[in-house]
């Protein structure tokens, strides 16, 4: 318990830093902060890849972690599509601008570089430690540079609707959890720290490594990682006729790395509704794991 306070301790006082920080900087150096992100996930990835090593060279436990994680994540997804459908009309999106395999550009060197950290810990047996390191930093800088991007959204009139979309999609996870929890040797409790992250991968994976155990990290990042990976298939087939649903699935993902396709593919009066739902389950993802952490013991 006294771990998991000091972590969203720590998260806070860095998203408020950096928000603040953001506030008082130059637009050009907020720029410059912001595009780092990328960069810094992909470093943060790459140290996951070392973390988890030990984990994922074990054929078994990698492949039971890889196959629970997609089937879990499918889950999520099919819930919170659920949950958040609507019946509504249907407007022209010119698809021919519309590219399938580009979002998955960005997943791609996600799995790259974490590949390549796990390359490295195979080939060298190193650990992050062995070498004065951790990702602990890294993710500290990630969520630094994340409270200085929130400086830059605005979400505009609230409606009903637009509060739902985060709501449900806790929800949908939740009962995706209990759910998968009967099919599962997971317990219901582990699958609910595993899910806390709501999309956040790089968040996740550490944290719950930290709290927990490197096998409930790893679990956590490939549940976030495949969330992502299916929030692109339902954005991109389903994003103009349901777009509430594709932006739950995309979880805390809606505010980054997901935004650009979900500009592309949605409506452009969702966007705020891909705004506000990302910027709730970012803010609402560190406090989620945290307590998560307490049932587990």
């Amino acid at each position: 318990m006294h771990d998991s306070l000091i972590s969203v301790a720590m998260v806070f006082f860095l998203l408020m830093s950096g928000y603040f920080s953001g506030k008082l900087s130059s637009p050009k150096l907020k720029n410059f902060c912001v595009s780092l992100i990328s960069n810094v996930v992909l470093l943060l990835l790459f140290c996951m890849g070392i973390d988890f090593g030990s984990i994922f060279t074990q054929r078994d436990v990698g492949y039971q972690i890889i196959k629970s994680a997609l089937l879990f994540s499918a889950l999520i997804a099919f819930f919170t599509y659920i949950f958040l459908y609507r019946k509504r009309r249907v407007t022209s999106v010119k698809k021919e601008e519309l590219s399938f395999f580009m979002p998955f550009k960005g997943c791609l060197k996600a799995m790259t570089a974490f590949l390549l950290g796990l390359a490295v810990f195979k080939i060298t047996g190193v650990r992050l430690e062995d070498v004065h390191l951790s990702s602990s930093y890294v993710l500290s800088i990630l969520i630094f540079l994340v409270g200085i991007d929130l400086v830059g959204f605005k979400i505009g009139r609230f409606n009903l609707e637009l509060v739902a979309v985060p709501i449900f999609t806790i929800f949908a996870t939740l009962l995706a959890v209990f759910v998968f929890s009967v099919f599962s040797h997971l317990s219901w409790r582990e699958l609910f720290v595993v899910s806390s992250g709501l999309g956040w991968f790089s968040l996740s994976g550490p944290m719950v490594n930290k709290l927990v155990s490197p096998e409930m990290g790893a679990m956590a990042f490939m549940t976030d990682f495949f969330r992502e990976m299916f929030s692109i298939m339902f954005l991109y087939f389903l994003g103009k006729k349901q777009p509430t649903g594709a932006i739950g699935i995309s979880g805390a993902a809606a505010l980054d790395s997901a935004l650009p396709f979900i500009r592309e593919n949605c409506e452009e009066t969702y966007i705020s509704h891909a705004i506000f739902s990302g910027f709730v389950l970012t803010v609402l993802a560190p406090f989620l794991i945290s307590f998560s952490v307490t049932l587990v013991g």
